[in-house]
């Protein structure tokens, strides 16, 4: 029995943390240091043990289980890290992983090369130390492993896998209702919300009635020019925007009643979205960014066309609505695979 750590120290990906921690478990001893948030959390009847202070000020949290992780790391036989915030400010945090990968061995899980909408070299410029001076880096795609690769090509990488999200909450297809699509998730420009709205307006000119449901926080100023393009297009009637946090339930009840989900993202190595429909046994369309391509569409699971292409883009929405048995049967077949438990090769 091996004792292992794994640490999210804000809670960023607690969904992700909560599989990738029980993933591990077999007979081992898995603990995991960071916010526990219930918000995000509440729809798991079993949770892991969570360590270290939680006051609720977020900062203060942070500094102090970063301080609790220097004191209690030869507790454990494996630390296993993933988003280090202060990157964006400095490079504190290169030093501390220096310090504990010499006293105990540390994985650091890498889910984007840098962080989204990142335009900043001296930001850049502090993820590549932290990639020269890590030893041990896990990631989800080869497209990361290359990347990482490019910039140490003596780094050792771990391939670890992404399971999907919510399996086991996963409703019969009689929830569904006709022709729903949805974007779920933060709103922000990176995910291609603008092409959404034109592949809206292009199936309404083929006679084609979809409904777009979109979810989740956005920036006021965004949604002013989300607003404007709806009315411009005049398809308010199919397009419902809702601009506020999603629970998990509801989360979860959202994508059970869609037909499909869209991802025409911009840039991104991969989507925890991606995962998550895929878990509820719902297809995508999306564009050929990241992983979608090889890890879902190549797999038949979804729908890839090239990014910026709008027109293929609706044709792929179509093709999906078409053969949306097909995906379905082809989405139960490959989700009943426990890729999570695959992960325990980071402990050897």
């Amino acid at each position: 029995m091996k004792k292992i750590l794994v640490v999210d120290f804000n809670g960023t990906t607690s969904v992700y943390t909560h599989y990738f921690a029980e993933g591990l478990k077999a007979n081992n001893d898995v603990k995991i240091l960071g916010k526990k948030k219930m918000f995000f959390l509440d729809y798991f009847k079993n949770l892991n043990d969570y360590l270290g202070f939680n006051t609720g000020i977020k900062f203060l949290d942070y500094f102090l289980n970063w301080f609790w992780l220097l004191f209690n790391y030869k507790k454990f036989d494996i630390i296993v890290i993933q988003w280090l915030q202060l990157l964006k400010y400095t490079s504190i945090e290169v030093e501390f992983i220096k310090f504990i990968q010499k006293r105990v061995k540390l994985v650091y899980i890498l889910h984007n090369l840098y962080p989204h909408n990142n335009t900043n070299p001296k930001i850049t410029n502090r993820y590549n130390k932290l990639y020269r001076w890590c030893k041990n880096i896990a990631v989800h795609t080869y497209e990361m492993k290359s990347d990482l690769k490019k910039i140490n090509p003596k780094i050792n990488i771990l391939k670890i896998q992404h399971g999907y999200f919510f399996d086991e909450f996963r409703e019969k297809t009689s929830l569904l209702e006709e022709n729903k699509c949805l974007m779920i998730g933060q709103i922000l420009r990176y995910k291609g919300i603008e092409d959404a709205l034109k592949v809206v307006k292009i199936l309404k000119e083929k006679n084609t009635v979809i409904h777009l449901k979109i979810m989740g926080l956005a920036d006021q100023n965004y949604l002013i020019d989300l607003n404007k393009i709806i009315d411009d297009f005049n398809i308010g009637n199919q397009v419902t925007l809702i601009p506020e946090i999603v629970p998990t339930a509801v989360f979860i009840n959202e994508i059970n009643k869609s037909t499909m989900l869209w991802l025409p993202y911009k840039k991104i190595s991969q989507s925890g979205i991606s995962y998550t429909s895929i878990g509820l046994g719902k297809p995508f369309v999306g564009y050929n960014v990241g992983n979608f391509k090889s890890f879902f569409g190549d797999k038949g699971l979804a729908n890839i066309v090239e990014k910026d292409n709008v027109v293929d883009f609706s044709e792929a929405v179509l093709e999906v609505l078409e053969n949306k048995d097909a995906y379905y049967k082809r989405i139960d077949e490959h989700a009943a695979l426990n890729l999570w438990e695959a992960n325990r090769v980071i402990l050897n």
